[in-house]
């Protein structure tokens, strides 16, 4: 609280993005004073096909924060030791090393760092297929995983009159379970759902 109390006057912009999916990501806000000095909070985002985008408030993500930090300083470095070589004076081209180094560094922290696991990847995608989003449901506040939960449990009963724990029990495969696994956090149940599905993929 003291730390924002100090900060609230710092202009905000979102930096950290991780965990970016077709058109979801993960992001922290950071006050800034032309680099990020203090994150405020992280968020999934979500954006549509019209350009808004949906801001779903999630618990600060230390990965997004960490390669906050370290990405824009690291650009920063790159541009202000490789800039002066545009000109091409000779007094600069002792900084070619440590600028390409800098920038090679900033792009591994920028496009490799931020990516997701191949295996939480599809977990997303297919979370996002039946949810609408990809966001994990572990990451969510409780009130929209009870929403989500509410609406996929109405989407099982008008499709089975079995109930949906029983159905993944006897192998039947669907993602619509897979989700309601998920959003209920019963590993077990997640791991058999999973199963049941992978199982059809490959027959």
């Amino acid at each position: 609280m003291e730390a924002a109390e100090r900060t609230h006057w710092l202009s905000t912009d979102d930096y950290g993005v991780v965990d970016k999916i077709e058109a979801e990501r993960i992001v922290t806000s950071f006050y800034r004073v032309i680099l990020p000095v203090w994150p405020e909070a992280s968020a999934y985002v979500i954006r549509a096909q019209d350009g808004s985008e949906r801001r779903i408030a999630i618990p600060l993500q230390r990965r997004s924060v960490l390669l906050a930090y370290l990405r824009a300083p690291l650009w920063f470095l790159a541009a202000a030791c490789l800039g002066p070589l545009v000109f091409a004076t000779t007094p600069w081209t002792g900084l070619v090393i440590p600028g390409a180094m800098f920038a090679v560094l900033a792009a591994f922290f920028t496009w490799v760092a931020g990516r997701l696991p191949e295996a939480e990847k599809l977990r997303r995608q297919q979370l996002r297929r039946v949810v609408g989003f990809g966001a994990p449901p572990e990451l969510l506040p409780e009130a929209l995983c009870a929403e989500v939960r509410r609406h996929l449990q109405v989407m099982w009963t008008t499709r089975s009159s079995t109930d949906w724990r029983e159905a993944i029990d006897a192998g039947e495969t669907s993602e619509l379970l897979v989700a309601l696994a998920e959003y209920h956090f019963e590993p077990d149940t997640v791991a058999h759902a999973h199963a049941n599905f992978d199982k059809k993929l490959w027959n």
